[in-house]
């Protein structure tokens, strides 16, 4: 699917998948390849689209968005967990309740900020 930026008319990205299981949303880019990927929350929470590090081999771009689609949180460059470096050694949370986390290439995000309307083309079912 297509992400596109609509506040500012730019594409975010123009080939995610969506992750909707338990599982899927658990493992997220852990141990993958880089790749464009919405993982959708079973609730519209912080602690539900919350994110952590652990096991990832790149940095990402993290977009948070509401279930009206509006931006809620913005994480630039996100490190993969290094055990050496103390700064990595946290949990990635939205500023605001999210129902979408997309997890994006290293620049993916850029142009894009809190209170931005975002679309998923086509659309994701049940959104």
């Amino acid at each position: 699917m297509e992400i596109r930026n609509k506040s500012k008319g730019t594409v975010l990205s123009g080939g995610a998948t969506a992750a909707r299981s338990f599982s899927s949303r658990l493992l997220g880019l852990m141990l993958s390849r880089p790749r464009d990927l919405v993982l959708v929350s079973p609730q519209e929470d912080i602690p539900s689209s919350s994110i952590h590090m652990l096991f990832m081999r790149f940095p990402i771009d993290v977009v948070w968005a509401d279930s009206g689609m509006k931006v809620t949180g913005v994480g630039r460059k996100v490190m993969p967990f290094d055990p050496l470096k103390p700064g990595t050694w946290r949990i990635y949370k939205p500023g605001k309740p999210s129902k979408y986390v997309i997890e994006l290439g290293v620049g993916g995000a850029e142009g894009t900020g809190d209170g931005d309307v975002i679309e998923f083309v086509p659309a994701l079912p049940g959104q």
